[in-house]
């Protein structure tokens, strides 16, 4: 069994497209867990009105954080798989199949597979954006934790057990993200992915998106700071086995710390991090090549 997991709130009239693309998956053995935080709107009736004893809906009393719910979530699971979609989201139809498919065929070595996404902007007719389409597989600590590659929680297939070890996203982490989760899993365990874009990304509609912790307000930007640096404290010894690995955490510090600082701390961080993220920059090429 697949266990889905959706984090919703006052989303009433997006969450019925998520749901729809669940339960009409290729791949029928599955359950579709929503944790509803304490929605205000018509989200309880139109769940209400599927009929699936695959679809198991728990409404909270409170709004919990995201990484709270879907650790909740998690832990009501009873699939042998876990794997994740935003409430604004949806599947492609044959993404479970696919991606259980290349995962029955992987050792205990593999603890994820992923796949691709297409981002479609909701304000411009689902107009497409852009495809995410990361290539990475084996064992790849050092790329995972370097650039935001291997990310996209609806895009994640975990096995139970490995997302359970790793114990989801990691607060301590001021902007907790995918792009982390994925990483730390890089560090022990060996991934895979399915060349498709086998998720939908919907952006730009009425909705505040849970991305949205990623815009660049003065607040944001800080916090996009101190994540950069959890980065590269958090994943030090990794980092450490190839010189030049920073050059893309160095060159967003730089960029960020430009955004938010006075001219002092500008100069003293966002010039530092530029020539260190110059040098790192200098050093993977020559590597690469």
């Amino acid at each position: 069994m697949v266990s889905v997991i959706t984090v919703t709130r006052n989303r009433a009239k997006l969450i019925g497209r998520c749901i729809d693309s669940v339960l009409n998956q290729t791949y029928t053995n599955l359950e579709h867990i929503i944790i509803d935080g304490a929605s205000t709107d018509e989200t309880d009736e139109i769940i209400s009105g599927y009929h699936d004893s695959r679809l198991k809906y728990i409404k909270l009393e409170s709004n919990w954080s995201v990484v709270k719910s879907l650790m909740h979530g998690a832990l009501q699971a009873k699939g042998k798989y876990l794997t994740f979609l935003d409430s604004d989201d949806e599947y492609v139809s044959e993404k479970l199949e696919k991606q259980v498919a290349l995962m029955e065929t992987l050792s205990e070595e593999y603890g994820l597979v992923y796949c691709w996404m297409t981002y479609f902007d909701s304000s411009k007719n689902n107009e497409v954006i852009r495809i995410h389409g990361a290539k990475l597989k084996g064992f790849v600590p050092i790329e995972a934790a370097a650039q935001p590659t291997v990310s996209g929680t609806p895009t994640f297939l975990f096995r139970k057990k490995v997302f359970l070890e790793l114990g989801g996203w990691n607060e301590d982490n001021p902007i907790p993200t995918d792009w982390e989760l994925g990483a730390r899993c890089c560090q022990r365990w060996m991934v895979d992915y399915i060349p498709e874009s086998l998720v939908n990304v919907y952006v730009n509609h009425v909705y505040e998106r849970i991305s949205a912790q990623m815009r660049y307000d003065k607040k944001t930007l800080k916090k996009r700071i101190a994540m950069h640096e959890y980065f590269l404290k958090e994943f030090k010894e990794t980092f450490d086995l190839r010189k030049g690995s920073r050059w893309y955490h160095y060159k967003s510090l730089s960029f960020f710390c430009f955004k938010v600082f006075d001219a002092f701390k500008t100069i003293k961080y966002s010039f530092l991090y530029f020539i260190s993220a110059l040098e790192n920059f200098v050093y993977e090429k020559r590597i690469k090549k």
